[in-house]
């Protein structure tokens, strides 16, 4: 795909549409596009990650491993989410394993080029990390709730 259409694509979702335009094409030159089919795995949780991606279409579910139970599902990311955020913040290891439900689009982006991209133009630096400091924030509050539902005792 073209650099145009990942421009555009960037433009509707939620992690990059509030971005500027410049900021989005800027993104969008050291981009490509994949296609996961459903099973494949985009990111390992405990092995290395260079890739940070975007949903554009389709679900990965996030899983993780719990000893005595196995590798448990703790979320389902949709259109618009961020996966594979420790190949950014400089953590390589996953914390979940990342597997594609259905057909998937996700625009890419390799750490290295956007960690360059980043470092020597921090407006997008920071907006970047603004923006992905927003989805993290957003998984942890959701992990919270999952803790309460798990933990909540009924009430007699």
């Amino acid at each position: 795909m073209s650099q145009a259409s990942i421009t555009e694509q960037l433009a509707t979702l939620n992690f990059t549409q509030d971005l500027p335009e410049s900021v989005r094409d800027a993104l969008a030159k050291i981009a490509s596009e994949r296609t996961l089919a459903p099973g494949d795995v985009a990111c390992r949780e405990g092995q290395s990650t260079k890739e940070l991606f975007l949903i554009v279409s389709g679900h990965v579910g996030l899983d993780m491993f719990v000893p005595g139970r196995g590798q448990v599902r703790i979320l389902t990311l949709r259109s618009g989410e961020v996966l594979s955020w420790s190949a950014i913040v400089g953590n390589h290891g996953a914390t979940a394993t990342g597997t594609a439900l259905d057909k998937t689009h996700v625009i890419v982006f390799h750490d290295d080029d956007l960690t360059r991209l980043c470092q020597t133009n921090h407006h997008v630096g920071y907006l970047v990390m603004r923006e992905l400091a927003k989805a993290i924030s957003r998984r942890l509050v959701s992990t919270r709730l999952q803790l309460l539902d798990l933990f909540a005792t009924e009430k007699a």
